[in-house]
Parts: C-alpha cells; structure tokens; sequence
C-alpha cells in the first residue's frame, strides 16, 4: 500500500520503459488532485504542452463517464483554473532556472500548487544534489511531487532494493518509487518503496 500516498513535502516517482504509460499514470495522479480542489503544476521536460492537454482531456472525460457527473462543463472549466502546464525543451537547465520560472508561473494560480508532476525528468543525467533540491522545493512550500524516470530498454539494473537505475541513486531521496510493468492485457503497478 502507499500509506496514504504522497504528501506535502515529499517525492515520489513513477519509473518504466518508454510507451508503458508514465505520463498517463501521472495525469491520473494530477485529476485526482484536480478533482479534489487542489492546484497542480504539470512541468513537462518531454511531451509537447498540447499532447499532456489531450492526456488531460481523455482522463476528464473518463472520469465524467465512470462518475456521471452532472455539471461536466462547470467541474472542467474549475479543474482547468487549477492547472498550469509548464513545458521545458531544454533538459539541461539548472535547478535555479527551474525554479524561477515556478515562481512566475504560479502568479497563474489562485493561490500556490500543492502538487508539482514532473513528467520526462533527466534522470540519467541527474546529481543526488539536483534531487536534494527538489526535496527542499517540496518540504518548503509543503507540496508533493510526482516525478516519471524512464528505464533502459534493453536491461533492467536492479539494486539490492529491486530499484532499476537510473532511479536507485536515489532511493534516500524518493518516498515513494513505483515501477510500472507490462503485462499481456494491464499493467502492473509494483510498489518497490513506500516511506
């Protein structure tokens, strides 16, 4: 079990190989947030802004169906106040770059994100300082963050943890590292560490 998910001031991340789903897992994370009046800032190092709208609009509308909600336009239009979407073609900025524009984006928001997903993140290239960072940015404006790690293709290396690289570098920095694994008809969601 999560024990409750992931709370403010903590990292958590969702890792597979490229195609499994991580940003349509991430967006589920996100509407869940959405739907329960929370602000999410959507910072997305891979996708284009308007391929994570459309995972957005596919998710809502889902959720509407499963749910039959009755005021689908009003409960749209106020999850859409409540989410910013944040794109960056450059994997190679700096944490303070990153950081100044979260400042500026969150003038777009009525009040401040309790909830940051980090969607394409160079894990690969990452320092355990970088990751140090991201946690003090969490543990200082008490929001979570959701980030995606992508895994090698060709092997897995799993540490003594069952945690692939490149994440296992920072296993005392995660909270929670969810590994996502195709299966013939679903995907499995493996819980390797939960607080």
């Amino acid at each position: 079990t999560l024990d409750g998910g992931l709370g403010s001031g903590q990292l958590g991340v969702l890792t597979a190989r490229k195609g499994v789903g991580k940003t349509a897992s991430l967006v589920h994370i996100a509407t869940d947030k959405l739907l329960l009046g929370q602000n999410v800032l959507h910072i997305s190092f891979a996708d284009d802004p308007r391929h994570i709208i459309t995972w957005y609009e596919q998710v809502f509308r889902e959720v509407a169906k499963a749910y039959r909600l009755e005021n689908e336009l009003d409960v749209h239009e106020e999850i859409i106040r409540h989410r910013l979407i944040l794109h960056f073609k450059r994997p190679d900025l700096t944490f303070d770059q990153i950081k100044a524009n979260i400042q500026q984006v969150k003038a777009g928001f009525s009040g401040e994100p309790q909830v940051i997903i980090v969607d394409g993140f160079p894990f690969e290239n990452a320092t355990t300082e970088l990751l140090a960072q991201w946690r003090n940015l969490a543990q200082e404006n008490k929001l979570a963050v959701w980030f995606s790690a992508t895994l090698h293709r060709e092997k897995l290396d799993l540490d003594e943890h069952g945690v692939p690289a490149p994440v296992n570098k920072f296993y005392d920095l995660l909270d929670i590292i969810i590994m996502l694994k195709p299966q013939k008809d679903y995907i499995d969601f493996c819980l390797l560490k939960s607080h």
